[in-house]
């Protein structure tokens, strides 16, 4: 019967710090288990009891003795009641005293197991909301793979048999680990062309074609140089991934000032390129596997709403970001919030 009780402290430990209050349906849960639990105990003391019972009549004397006497009595009226319902001899022996004893025994472990039972939904129940109050606290994105498999252990450890439950919790408890293990800070830098449908208009299609592969190009020399960990493209624009703030910023201020001469020795369209940059870190849940468009990140976001938000040929940056900046020349704290944070602006002089 052991292996039918969840190990609610292996699970708990899995979410140390997060506290949600019980639920009234937790809670009535919870005094229904305790009150089953009650009951089993009481049973045991009554299988005690007819299990002396049983016995007594093997002791000469007995009957001198008023406590034994009352417990076989106890057992006679029993025995007396079980004989008007159900049959109780096989050939001549009476099986009736042991027919009450197996009885009370099924009878404790059915109330054991539903306690258990039901103690492991009350708990399931809370730390499902426990876990879901973890989760949007986290940096993550609803719906991210990196919680799917979470999701999936959460959901199986809720619906599974007990003699399953052990491995799935184990699962459940080395996902998080692994997770947990994912968790670094990072910079994430956003770059977007200004104006790139009107930039194409009136063009040829094979010299825009030309230009935003050479752009392309140009840019992703510019990141590699400066340790780019991933990138995620868009037609006009990328969003890249780099281990440090100052990797970041590098990144942005070379390509805006390299713009010059890209414009004047290799586009070949009227219109000059311009971008908008933005640059945000924080706390990020990596995983090396995922390409970067999949890691679905509120950090990530920011970045790249600074980016729509910013002036042309400019990098926004929250305020909190660039407190780890080796050198913070040209950046000027500007009059704007973005996404609740202050905005700094380096812009090409």
């Amino acid at each position: 019967m052991g292996k039918t009780k969840l190990d609610t402290s292996s699970l708990e430990y899995t979410l140390t710090g997060v506290k949600v209050r019980k639920t009234f349906l937790e809670n009535s849960l919870l005094a229904l288990s305790h009150i089953f639990r009650f009951i089993s105990y009481f049973i045991g003391f009554a299988i005690v009891i007819y299990i002396v019972a049983a016995i007594i009549p093997y002791f000469e004397g007995y009957e001198n003795y008023p406590a034994l006497k009352f417990l076989d009595q106890i057992m006679r009226r029993t025995v007396h009641l079980l004989n008007t319902q159900i049959p109780t001899k096989i050939g001549k022996f009476d099986a009736s005293a042991w027919i009450i004893i197996i009885g009370l025994l099924i009878l404790k472990g059915t109330f054991e197991r539903n306690s258990d039972r039901i103690k492991d939904k009350s708990y399931l129940m809370h730390f499902r909301r426990k876990y879901e109050l973890w989760k949007s606290q986290q940096p993550i994105k609803k719906g991210s793979k990196l919680t799917h498999k979470l999701d999936d252990a959460l959901s199986n450890l809720e619906n599974a048999k007990p003699k399953d439950r052990e491995e799935i919790l184990r699962q459940f408890i080395e996902t998080k680990r692994k997770l947990d293990a994912m968790g670094r800070d990072l910079a994430f830098l956003s770059i977007d062309v200004v104006d790139s449908t009107k930039m194409k208009e009136g063009e040829e299609k094979a010299f825009v074609e030309h230009d935003f592969k050479e752009f392309k190009r140009f840019v992703e020399g510019v990141l590699i140089n400066n340790n780019v960990m991933k990138t995620a493209w868009t037609p006009d624009g990328v969003m890249a991934c780099f281990e440090k703030v100052d990797q970041a910023v590098n990144a942005g201020r070379e390509v805006i000032i390299g713009l010059e001469a890209f414009n004047r020795n290799i586009k070949t369209i009227k219109k000059d390129f311009s971008v908008r940059a933005g640059v945000n870190s924080g706390f990020v849940y990596y995983d090396d596997e995922l390409p970067l468009e999949e890691i679905a990140d509120r950090v990530i976001d920011i970045a790249g709403h600074f980016q729509k938000h910013a002036r042309p040929n400019a990098i926004w940056i929250a305020k909190p970001s660039i407190e780890p900046l080796a050198t913070r020349d040209g950046f000027q704290p500007i009059n704007e919030v973005v996404d609740g944070y202050e905005v700094y602006e380096w812009k090409k002089g």
